[in-house]
């Protein structure tokens, strides 16, 4: 359970980056975690280490590979189910990687609520599709991302 958190704290923090201090360490954990939890995926995707590296490092995916690589990723861990955006599993992510502090939360719902209809019959375009909505949506309410 220990290792969903921590990505799962690493894929949401990767969509709507917030900046904190002291969070530097965290992030590198997480990066590093999800390097080895990323390997069912790699495989599976026939994913080449720069792809891993390059999600990883949140950049958007450019190649096939690389978007069923988050494809992948993202149905793992339940922010999609291959067919469209899951608003729920998003919300899931947020609470346990805001431990309850209820504003980032509720702009969690609302990032969510803002792509709620995303959906794309191709599962590695809606990846892409998923990561853009998330980074528009977070701009749109004042998130600073690392792109």
């Amino acid at each position: 359970m220990k290792f969903c958190i921590a990505l799962v704290a690493f894929c949401f923090a990767a969509m709507v980056s917030v900046k904190a201090d002291g969070e530097n360490a965290e992030v590198e954990q997480a990066k590093e975690m999800l390097r080895g939890l990323a390997s069912e995926c790699k495989t599976k995707e026939g994913a080449t280490d720069d792809d891993v590296e390059r999600f990883v490092n949140d950049k958007m995916p450019e190649s096939r590979t690389q978007k069923c690589l988050a494809g992948c990723m993202q149905e793992q861990f339940g922010i999609s189910n291959g067919k469209a955006f899951q608003e729920d599993g998003f919300i899931e992510i947020a609470k346990m990687l805001m431990k309850g502090d209820e504003s980032k939360i509720e702009l969690a719902r609302e990032i969510a609520a803002d792509c709620k209809d995303v959906t794309n019959e191709d599962r590695c375009e809606l990846a892409l599709d998923i990561m853009t909505c998330l980074k528009n949506s977070a701009e749109k309410h004042g998130i600073e991302l690392k792109h």
